[in-house]
């Protein structure tokens, strides 16, 4: 076999290997009508874990970590009314969640030192137009699923963006009163993606290597 025909294999995996540079993977488990986590929500969660590695960051039940901060809702025990209707705590022997009351509420979420992931469990969800929002110059968004207005409903929605650091995140709850609570977030490693330039010089060079070769050997 010439060296020509090893060099072509290179060539074309380096060409696969340029996929766009904003990658944005979301996970997402809905429990119509749940008031607890349910087997939906809780298998996206663990399905989120297990991807980024990450952990349970803020529960809600202390003070939060530095660096972090929260505008918008409060935190408390009380949703004012029917947990599957205003959301409720999802920590195990806790007590705590963030409240958004509705009335157009959008929590934002603020991170000193960036984040490449964020996920959380929200409750009460029965409305439309519900969202998780986060910018790296270009308005990214994500709709939380929702049940109906005599249902309610339970989920944990999470995405992972490998493309920048990600300083804040916003979810808007429109009207709807919805429960935050158990929030992963975290940095984790960013594979480096070449410039579709880049690749293109590589894959150019192996060409020139791979002639002179040929020449050497006729």
């Amino acid at each position: 076999m010439s060296r020509f025909a090893l060099v072509l294999p290179l060539i074309s995996a380096l060409a696969a290997a340029a996929p766009a540079h904003a990658q944005l993977v979301v996970t997402s488990g809905f429990d119509s009508g749940a008031i607890t986590v349910g087997p939906q929500a809780g298998a996206a969660q663990a399905s989120f874990l297990s991807a980024t590695g990450g952990q349970v960051m803020l529960d809600f039940e202390s003070a939060l970590p530095k660096g972090v901060s929260i505008k918008g809702g409060s935190i408390t025990s009380d949703a004012t009314c029917e947990p599957v209707f205003c959301g409720t705590n999802t920590t195990t022997g806790g007590s705590m969640f963030l409240l958004s009351p509705g009335f157009k509420t959008t929590l934002t979420f603020s991170f000193d030192e960036g984040i490449h992931y964020f996920g959380a469990y929200f409750s009460g969800l029965q409305l439309a137009k519900s969202a998780i929002t986060f910018s790296d110059g270009t308005q990214q968004s994500i709709t939380l699923p929702y049940a109906s207005v005599s249902q309610g409903g339970l989920a944990f929605v999470g995405f992972q963006y490998n493309s920048a650091l990600i300083k804040s995140v916003s979810i808007y709850t429109g009207s709807d009163i919805v429960a935050v609570d158990d929030v992963v977030y975290g940095r984790g490693p960013v594979a480096a993606v070449p410039e579709a330039g880049t690749l293109g010089m590589m894959a150019l060079g192996l060409l020139a290597v791979a002639g002179a070769a040929r020449r050497r050997l006729g």
